[in-house]
C-alpha cells in the first residue's frame, strides 16, 4: 500500500505545484501512476534506482497530460508555456511579460527563493525530491530571452 500512496503523491506533486496560485489542470493520477508501479506489490520497497525509474515514468505521463493543456496564465505577467520531463526531472518553462532588462537581480533572487520555498515545503514535492526526483524551472522574457533557471534536487 505504501508504494501506491507514495506514487500518487509523486504524481500529484506536479499538479499541486502548478495549482498553487495559477492554472488548474485536468490530470488523471491513476493513468499517470498505474503503468509506473504495476510491478510493485504492497510489500515491495523499491531501491533508490527503482524510485528514480518510477518517478521518471510518472513525470513523463503527467507532463504529457499537463502540456496538452498549455499555455495557461499564472498571473498578470506569468504564463506557463510548457512542461516536460527528462528522467526523474520535471521541467517547467514560464514566459514573463517583461523585457529581461526590466528584471533586476533582486527580483530574480526573490522568484528563485519563492520557488524553492514552495517546492521544499509542499509535502508531495518534498517527498519526490527526497526519493530522487528534481524540478527544473526556466523563465524567459516576452521575446524568449532567458531570464534565469533553477534546478531543485535537494531541500
Amino acid at each position: 500500500m505504501a508504494i501506491f500512496v507514495g506514487m500518487s503523491a509523486a504524481a500529484l506533486a506536479m499538479a499541486l505545484q502548478a495549482h498553487g496560485t495559477g492554472p488548474q489542470f485536468d490530470t488523471d493520477t491513476e493513468a499517470a501512476t498505474a503503468p509506473c508501479v504495476g510491478g510493485y506489490g504492497e510489500d515491495s520497497t523499491p531501491t533508490a534506482a527503482q524510485w528514480q525509474e518510477i518517478i521518471a515514468c510518472v513525470f513523463g505521463n503527467t507532463a504529457a497530460q499537463m502540456d496538452a493543456q498549455l499555455p495557461q496564465k499564472i498571473d498578470e505577467i506569468t504564463t506557463l508555456v510548457s512542461v516536460s520531463s527528462n528522467g526523474p526531472t520535471f521541467n517547467y518553462t514560464y514566459v514573463l511579460d517583461v523585457a529581461t532588462a526590466e528584471v533586476g537581480q533582486a527580483n530574480i533572487d526573490s522568484l528563485e527563493a519563492a520557488t524553492r520555498q514552495n517546492a521544499c515545503t509542499e509535502p508531495s514535492m518534498k517527498q519526490t525530491i527526497g526519493l530522487g526526483g528534481a524540478y527544473f524551472y526556466r523563465w524567459v522574457d516576452r521575446s524568449g530571452t532567458q531570464i534565469t533557471t533553477l534546478r531543485i534536487d535537494a531541500c
